[in-house]
């Protein structure tokens, strides 16, 4: 830049279809650039698919936002709403165009939506290894809590699950199952991602039914990323470890059923079930996040809870 010169203000608006394509060139390349800077890899691009973002648009799309500078679309952020629980993420600005403010505009933006939405738990989770991120974050207000353990399976043969007590389902409205996630946080809601998994094509809805209650989780098993060999347990949320093991079991089978090579999964760690319980199952532990909270309260409860506020 010529000393003089002035960068232009960043215009922020909200995403719409047309922009999927800019959005995820412009993920891929900060990444790439990430990777370079921060850990001397060279990485190649990995571009979101369109269903990821649709996805992320038809849950929430009023808190979807780009940033814009000089008619150039140098940002992005997608926010979620899950009852009186609001996050966002993922939330990507131009390597170029950092250190300007951009980022702190789209999380003030997407946090003042939430707010709009009722949410009384507004949080994300962002690289424990980031300080940059972590330190922006805590001049907005959020303050650290625990860590986040993101795990990955590397897949085999099919287990011998327990096809017979467990079942797909794609109804939205599972009275027992908001009672659990209302022992979570209140007013937790995950309603919107059983929609989405159905009406998107995501994956599986899976229901356990025991005598003590019923459990259920949610794989992902289309494309996140452009020809991705992976799956990934968006929820879990179970009665006791027998019930979590059944429902990872049927995770793990739904996934090499649509020919994956290997399943991730991300578990707080605040909440059961313990680290060893996956590490047993032959997860391992690939990197580590940080909840950071805004306002409200964090998780709390007995429940087996497989969740993250992260993109």
């Amino acid at each position: 830049m010529i000393a003089g010169d002035t960068m232009a203000a960043p215009e922020l608006r909200i995403l719409t279809i047309s922009d999927l394509k800019e959005v995820s060139e412009l993920q891929a390349k900060v990444w790439q650039d990430y990777f370079l800077a921060e850990r001397g890899l060279q990485v190649p691009l990995l571009y979101r698919t369109e269903k990821n973002l649709r996805y992320y648009m038809a849950k929430e799309q009023e808190g979807c936002f780009v940033a814009e500078v000089d008619g150039q679309l140098v940002g992005c952020i997608f926010s979620h709403v899950w009852g009186s629980v609001g996050w966002f993420g993922p939330v990507e600005v131009a390597t170029e165009h950092q250190n300007r403010g951009i980022g702190k505009e789209l999380v003030t933006r997407s946090v003042n939506h939430l707010k709009s939405r009722g949410c009384e738990t507004i949080g994300l989770e962002t690289m424990s290894s980031s300080h940059k991120n972590i330190t922006m974050y805590a001049k907005l207000g959020f303050m650290p809590k625990h860590l986040s353990y993101v795990l990955f399976k590397r897949l085999h043969e099919p287990t011998e699950a327990i096809t017979q007590v467990i079942e797909t389902e794609q109804k939205e409205d599972l009275p027992v199952s908001k009672q659990m996630w209302n022992s979570i946080i209140p007013g937790l809601d995950y309603s919107t991602e059983i929609r989405a998994t159905a009406e998107h094509n995501l994956g599986k809805h899976l229901l356990y039914e025991s005598d003590v209650q019923s459990s259920h989780a949610i794989v992902h098993t289309y494309e996140m990323f452009d020809n991705s060999p992976n799956a990934v347990v968006k929820l879990m949320v179970a009665g006791d470890v027998s019930s979590a093991s059944a429902l990872l079991d049927q995770c793990e089978n739904a996934a090499l059923e649509r020919s994956k090579n290997g399943i991730f999964l991300r578990t707080y760690a605040a909440a059961r079930p313990s680290l060893e319980f996956f590490l047993e199952r032959g997860y391992v532990l690939q990197s580590t996040s940080t909840r950071m909270i805004l306002q409200g309260q964090d998780e709390e409860g007995t429940l087996l809870h497989v969740s993250c506020w992260s993109g």
